[in-house]
């Protein structure tokens, strides 16, 4: 898949579903970037485990139990770690945000009504944001 320069991606919504269905070991080992989210219970023993387990010592899980959800990431790749902000507002938000069912159906309803290059303009007036 490199050569063709695409990216595949898995998700948890929990590292217990993950450590429950008999992957945790795969996800730990075989994905090299690790992105978590903010977890107010990040240092409690059940997910401290769970967090260990996946290679987190205790600054970083002090890390994402403070982090701010929606906007604070702890990102783990082979070239470092960090936390990041993804603090998305206005336009960008607008178009980055819309993924509920009835988002994404006005979308293609506007693109389909003004073509390609001329729904966008409409969107963000229709949020508020324009």
């Amino acid at each position: 898949m490199r050569k063709a320069n695409c990216a595949v991606i898995l998700a948890t919504q929990s590292l217990s579903d993950a450590r429950n269905s008999g992957i945790l070991d795969v996800l730990a080992e075989s994905c090299p970037t690790k992105i978590f989210l903010p977890n107010s219970a990040a240092e409690d023993a059940g997910q401290k485990e769970l967090y260990t387990g996946m290679g987190l010592n205790d600054k970083q899980l002090a890390i994402l139990k403070s982090g701010i959800p929606k906007q604070d990431y702890y990102m783990v790749s082979p070239q470092g770690r960090r936390k990041v902000q993804l603090a998305l507002k206005g336009k960008a938000l607008a178009f980055v945000g819309a993924s509920d069912k009835a988002s994404i159906a006005r979308i293609r309803e506007l693109a389909a009504e003004h073509g390609p290059g001329n729904w966008q303009h409409i969107w963000l007036r229709e949020r508020g944001v324009a």
